[in-house]
């Protein structure tokens, strides 16, 4: 992961839209920012970052998706691709002890959108697992 400084004068609406800092650090003592970006799109629970239980955020919330979604190796293959985690290898569902809430995705709506635009709030007991290579 790299880092770039940006220097910005308070008017600006967007971070690009500060032109870009020296190699020094120019910031004054209470100045400087810090920012740090996370992708929408993770696996929890598996024994490394390319496997466990697909989760998103939207409308700030972390969810797992859930069935009824019905997924193969080729849905799966777009969240591999978003979690920089190669291939997909294998796709299942894991039975929770009550029904939780879950974010659906429409295989449909996978072949234009990102897993993000695609969830739509529902509740299942069945929560998706992936493993990526």
């Amino acid at each position: 992961m790299g880092t770039k400084e940006f220097q910005c004068g308070g008017q600006e609406s967007a971070l690009l839209d500060c032109s870009s800092a020296s190699e020094r650090n120019t910031c004054s003592p209470g100045t400087a920012v810090s920012l740090t970006c996370s992708e929408p799109v993770r696996l929890e629970g598996g024994e490394s970052r390319c496997e466990g239980a697909l989760e998103v955020r939207r409308e700030g919330k972390w969810r797992p998706v859930g069935y009824p979604s019905p997924w193969t190796l080729k849905e799966a293959a777009v969240a591999c691709r978003e979690l920089d985690c190669g291939s997909a290898v294998s796709v299942g569902w894991r039975e929770e002890s009550s029904k939780r809430d879950v974010w659906g995705i429409s295989s449909r709506c996978l072949q234009s959108g990102s897993l993000r635009d695609c969830a739509s709030s529902s509740s299942s007991r069945y929560t998706l697992t992936i493993t990526c290579s």
